[in-house]
């Protein structure tokens, strides 16, 4: 299944690729790309490690703070990189495996977090999409999904609150239902629901909740920032509203099964993004380099860090990825954001 899954995610990636580029005359795609103004992407660069750091800020606040901001920041480098070269999204497992091993909390509970910030992620981004409503035509695919997201993470949130609000009686009911189990087996599911309970303890404590929207809508709003800089490099009048859409449009996108990095697909779907809305200033040629641009920014920039955590904690990529494989953490399935 895992093959399957994997040769599925290469075919889409490739099908995607192919879509964005059928249309593209290369010697004008070249020359779109070395007319640059590159001296943005200093400031792209800047904006995208500025995003992971406020990211890391995001999950140590949704463990309370029980894991370092510097083991957070480096395990988040660590997923990008398996992230990047992996299929199937290997990124999750690997932080989650690093950060468990690091702050020698729960891996269960380490996953309950990092799925609600994945929620906190989804969250943030339909709200991106409402508040573009006024400043452009939305396109109808992406107000569809929009929707179906919006209403996920209501859904979500929703039984992330019962699971809370009930956990006494979750734990009675999982005593019942244990009775008849070894007394190790019943213990270890005891001990697991616990686990799970304290890593969405951000639904029932508020202090945490405000620190986690605020770190939530720093992260994305950086990553923004990211692509305008990019898009300033192409052309002067770009705007926070062109950048903010592709950053919406690229992560509904990465939800679709694709090869490592999501390659294809983010060009694709970013290249339509800029042409579908604002077709008066973007073509498929200068979206292409644009998107292409940016999807660079993120993976030298990501990769890089994943590389330095891995040496920073004295790990090794096959040692991770036996570990992940043989015994995988909980995945947050919702959404995998390029930030």
């Amino acid at each position: 299944m895992k093959y399957l899954l994997s040769f599925a995610g290469i075919g889409a990636s490739a099908l995607c690729f192919w879509l964005a580029i059928r249309h593209v005359p290369f010697d004008q795609l070249a020359t779109t790309l070395s007319g640059a103004h590159y001296s943005w992407l200093l400031l792209a660069l800047f904006c995208q490690l500025l995003a992971v750091i406020a990211r890391a800020k995001l999950w140590a606040a949704l463990l309370g703070h029980k894991a370092s901001t510097k083991d957070t920041f480096w395990s988040e480098g660590i997923g990008y990189l398996f992230t990047n070269i992996l299929p199937l999204r290997m990124g999750d497992p690997a932080r989650i495996f690093v950060l468990s091993r690091r702050s020698k909390l729960p891996i269960v509970q380490v996953a309950a977090s990092a799925f609600v910030e994945r929620v906190f992620d989804l969250g943030t981004i339909t709200l991106a999409l409402v508040a573009l409503i006024p400043w452009m035509n939305v396109p109808m695919q992406a107000a569809r999904a929009g929707e179906i997201f919006g209403l996920l993470v209501v859904m979500v949130i929703i039984t992330l609150i019962l699971l809370l609000r009930f956990r006494s009686r979750g734990e009675r009911l999982i005593l019942s239902l244990s009775k008849r189990l070894p007394a190790s087996l019943a213990e270890k599911l005891l001990t697991s629901w616990r686990h799970l309970v304290e890593g969405i303890v951000v639904f029932g404590n508020g202090r945490i909740l405000l620190y986690a929207v605020l770190w939530s809508l720093a992260t994305w709003a950086l990553t923004a920032g990211m692509y305008w800089c990019v898009l300033k490099g192409f052309r002067a009048d770009a705007t926070l509203v062109e950048a903010t859409f592709l950053v919406v449009a690229i992560c509904l996108a990465v939800t679709i099964p694709s090869s490592p990095g999501g390659l294809g697909v983010v060009q694709w779907v970013g290249q339509q993004a800029l042409v579908l809305p604002f077709g008066a200033k973007y073509d498929l040629t200068s979206a292409l380099a644009i998107v292409l641009t940016a999807h660079l920014v993120y993976y030298i920039t990501s990769s890089l860090l994943g590389v330095a955590g891995l040496s920073l904690f004295g790990l090794s990529f096959r040692n991770i990825r036996f570990r992940i494989e043989q015994e995988p953490p909980l995945l947050p399935k919702l959404s995998e954001s390029e930030s």
